[in-house]
């Protein structure tokens, strides 16, 4: 196979980045994601994937839901923060404050484009990620213009 070319070619798959939030046991996870996409209308359904050996599928795992945090077009330095494991501290995780979604009880951030509360339904466990298949149960938008987008920041994850 050609390396270079397939490097180039999947990281031109165009992303947006998200902070995925959940809890269960008295963890909690909050962590940018990018590998995010609809997988059906009816029922509402996207699929997340998340790197198996992470303290956030470790989480999702337990609860079998998530809050889905969009990001704004203007919050690259909000995305930077969830790059690694971040203790809540009261109702801020990363200098970042949030509420608890009305569902699900996970952490929900209110000053970022809108938020997903989904609930698993199924996974696929191959290769080092895990592609996680959930129900969008609620949505609402929010106090920010979105997407941010991965090629905007400069960031490559993918190849």
């Amino acid at each position: 196979m050609n390396e270079e070319a397939k490097k180039k070619l999947l990281r031109m798959i165009p992303h947006a980045l998200y902070v995925l939030t959940s809890g269960a046991n008295g963890k909690t996870a909050a962590s940018t994601v990018s590998w995010v996409t609809q997988a059906s209308f009816q029922p509402p359904l996207v699929t997340v994937v998340l790197k198996k050996d992470s303290h956030t599928w470790e989480v999702v795992k337990n609860a079998q839901s998530f809050v889905l945090n969009f990001l704004g077009k203007e919050q690259k330095d909000t995305a930077q923060k969830f790059f690694k494991h971040l203790e809540t501290e009261g109702n801020m995780i990363g200098g970042e404050s949030f509420e608890i979604s009305p569902l699900l009880k996970h952490p929900l951030f209110r000053k970022m484009a809108g938020f997903l509360e989904c609930r698993v339904v199924g996974t696929v466990d191959k290769g080092d990620h895990a592609v996680v298949v959930a129900e969008v149960l609620e949505a609402e938008l929010g106090t920010v213009e979105g997407p941010l987008l991965l090629s905007s920041t400069g960031w490559q994850y993918g190849g």
